[in-house]
């Protein structure tokens, strides 16, 4: 009688939908400043889906994703971390409700707007290369010290 009971109950479970938890994350070679700007215009102007709460500082921006007239709660968190000894952001996308593709093209659309709009990313620094130092004035000295003011005329 209880194998029939454990059996049964194996049953309903497993046709009971399983809650989608998936989230996608990916990393891009870009400024915070870039990837957050593209991020809140491919939300915004884009795809029209209405911004619910964003913070820059914090790095996320809370969504409705629209999807035949029914919306989910999404979400696109921006982590600033390092890549090649390059700044970077990690990008995390979810949509609660939705399979893990919709994550994934968001994802994906974000990366295609940042190259469209700046560009491809840099290059990575090899090993034997030192980061690139900003460039001195043009009228700058090559020992380093203050450059000579020109007299005026």
């Amino acid at each position: 009688m209880q194998k029939r009971w454990l059996g049964a109950l194996l049953g309903v479970l497993c046709l009971i939908p399983a809650a989608a938890q998936a989230r996608k994350q990916g990393e891009l070679v870009y400024g915070f400043d870039q990837v957050w700007n593209a991020a809140l215009r491919m939300v915004r102007v884009d795809l029209r889906y209405p911004v619910t709460d964003r913070d820059p500082e914090a790095g996320y921006l809370l969504f409705d994703y629209v999807d035949h007239g029914k919306r989910y709660a999404g979400s696109i968190e921006l982590v600033r971390t390092e890549r090649d000894r390059r700044p970077a952001i990690k990008a995390v996308v979810q949509v609660q409700g939705m399979p893990a593709y919709v994550e994934q093209m968001l994802l994906e659309r974000l990366g295609r707007k940042l190259r469209d709009e700046y560009g491809e990313p840099l290059a990575p620094i090899k090993p034997d290369e030192k980061p690139p130092a900003e460039k001195p004035p043009e009228n700058a000295p090559e020992d380093g010290s203050a450059p000579a003011e020109s007299p005026e005329s």
